[in-house]
C-alpha cells in the first residue's frame, strides 16, 4: 500500500496514530481515496474526527473545496454538526477560502436542521450566526429561505434571536408570514406574529396570510391569524367563493350555505375524490404555459428520457390545461379532469422547471410562482 493509501485507510479507521504515522512517513494531507472523492480532510471534517482533522490541518491539508462540485471540509462539518471541528476549521482561517458556488455557508446550516433534525445542527447555526454568516448574493434572506425549507420553529426562533426581520419578504415582495400561511405551516406563523409579524401584511396581488390560508383552508393557520386580529376585509368573499363554510362561521356569520360568489384565485386545488383541478382558467392557463415551456425546452427525446413521461403528452395536457377549464355548475371556480399520467406530467413539468432546466419562463412567472406551484401541488397529491 502507497503512503496517500495508507492515510486514507487511517482516516477511514478513525485511527490517530495511524494517521500520524502515514504523515510523518510523507503522505500527502491532501490525499483522496479517488479523483471522484474528496479529500481526506473533508472526510474527516463530515465524521467529526477532531483529532484527526486537527493533525491533517496541521501537515498543511488545504481548507479549500477539492472541486467546485465538492464540499469544502468547513461545509461537510456544517452538513453533519460537528460543531468542534467548525471551530477548528475557522480558527485556522476556513472562512476567509469558503467559496459560494454551492451557496452561503449559513444556506447549509439551515438545510441541515431539516435533513439532519438534531440539537448539533441548531447550536451550528446559532455559532455561524454569532460569527456574523448571511445569505450570499442571489439567495433569499436566511429568514425566508427556513420558510421555504419547512424549518422547525426551533430555528425560525433561533433566527429572529438573532436579529431576522419577521416582516422580511421574499424576493418577490411576498411577506414571510405569507408564506408560512401559503404552507399551512402553523407553528411558523404563530412564531413569526409573536416575533411581530405585521399579521395584515399582503403580498404583490394584495393578498394577506388570512386570504391565502382561507384559500388553501388552512383552519389551524387562519385560527391563529385571527386570534391576533387579523383584518378580515376580503377573507369573507374568499370563503365564500371556496365555499369554505367552516371559515365563515369563523368570521362570524351566523348561517351559511353554498354560495356562487366569484372571486379572483391564487390557488388551484386538487379535489381529494379524485383527479379534478379546481380554479381560475388565468391560474389554469398559466399552468399550461409551463408544461408547454418545459417540454419545448427539453424536446422529444430528452423529456420522455428524463420525465418517464411521453413528450405528446405532455403537449396535449399543456393545451387542455388552457382551452378545457369549464365552469362548475354549482360554483364560480371551473375546473379540469386529468388522468393520473397526465397530473403526473404537470408535477414533471415544474420539477424540470423548478430544480433541472434554467430557461426563460412565460412573461409573469418567474421561479418563486414555479416552486410555489410545485410545493403546493405536492401538498394535495394522495
Amino acid at each position: 500500500m502507497d503512503l496517500d493509501a495508507e492515510l486514507v485507510a487511517a482516516v477511514r479507521a478513525a485511527d490517530p496514530s495511524a494517521v500520524a504515522k502515514a504523515l510523518a512517513d510523507g503522505a500527502d494531507p491532501d490525499s483522496a481515496a479517488s479523483r471522484f472523492t474528496t479529500t481526506v480532510l473533508s472526510e474527516a471534517a463530515g465524521t467529526g474526527l477532531l483529532e484527526i482533522a486537527r493533525l491533517l490541518v496541521d501537515a498543511g491539508a488545504s481548507l479549500r473545496a477539492r472541486r467546485p462540485r465538492y464540499q469544502s471540509p468547513l461545509r461537510s462539518a456544517v452538513s453533519n454538526g460537528h460543531l468542534d471541528v467548525i471551530r477548528l476549521l475557522v480558527d485556522r482561517g476556513a472562512l476567509d477560502v469558503e467559496g459560494t458556488d454551492r451557496g452561503s455557508l449559513l444556506a447549509t446550516a439551515l438545510a441541515a436542521t431539516w435533513h439532519r433534525p438534531r440539537a448539533a445542527a441548531v447550536e451550528v447555526l446559532r455559532y455561524l450566526l454569532e460569527l456574523g454568516a448571511g445569505a450570499a448574493p442571489g439567495e433569499e434572506v436566511p429568514i425566508v429561505q427556513a420558510l421555504l425549507g419547512s424549518a422547525a420553529p426551533a430555528t425560525i426562533r433561533v433566527l429572529l434571536h438573532h436579529g431576522a426581520d419577521p416582516n422580511s419578504r421574499r424576493s418577490d415582495g411576498t411577506p414571510a408570514l405569507v408564506l408560512a400561511a401559503r404552507r399551512g405551516d402553523h407553528a411558523a406563523v404563530d412564531v413569526l406574529l409573536t416575533a411581530g409579524a405585521d399579521p395584515n401584511a399582503a403580498d404583490g396581488h394584495g393578498h394577506t396570510a388570512l386570504m391565502h390560508a382561507i384559500e388553501r383552508n388552512e383552519r389551524a393557520v387562519s385560527t391563529a391569524l385571527l386570534l391576533v386580529g387579523a383584518d378580515h376585509v376580503g377573507a369573507l368573499d374568499i370563503a365564500r367563493g371556496w365555499q369554505r363554510q367552516n371559515v365563515q362561521f369563523q368570521l362570524g356569520e351566523m348561517s351559511v350555505g353554498l354560495d356562487d360568489i366569484p372571486i379572483i384565485r391564487t390557488a388551484v386545488r386538487l379535489h381529494p375524490t379524485g383527479y379534478e383541478l379546481r380554479g381560475d382558467p388565468v391560474e389554469f392557463r398559466r399552468w399550461g404555459r409551463l408544461v408547454a415551456c418545459a417540454a419545448e425546452e427539453l424536446g422529444d427525446d430528452e423529456w420522455d428520457a428524463r420525465t418517464g413521461t411521453p413528450y405528446a403528452l405532455a403537449q396535449a395536457v399543456a393545451r387542455r390545461l388552457v382551452a378545457d377549464p369549464a365552469k362548475c355548475p354549482t360554483a364560480s371556480w371551473h375546473r379540469v379532469e386529468l388522468s393520473r399520467a397526465e397530473l403526473a406530467t404537470v408535477r414533471q413539468a415544474f420539477v424540470e422547471l423548478a430544480y433541472a432546466v434554467r430557461v426563460p419562463l412565460p412573461d409573469g412567472l418567474g421561479q418563486e410562482y414555479v416552486h410555489d406551484a410545485l410545493d403546493e401541488l405536492d401538498a394535495q397529491l394522495p
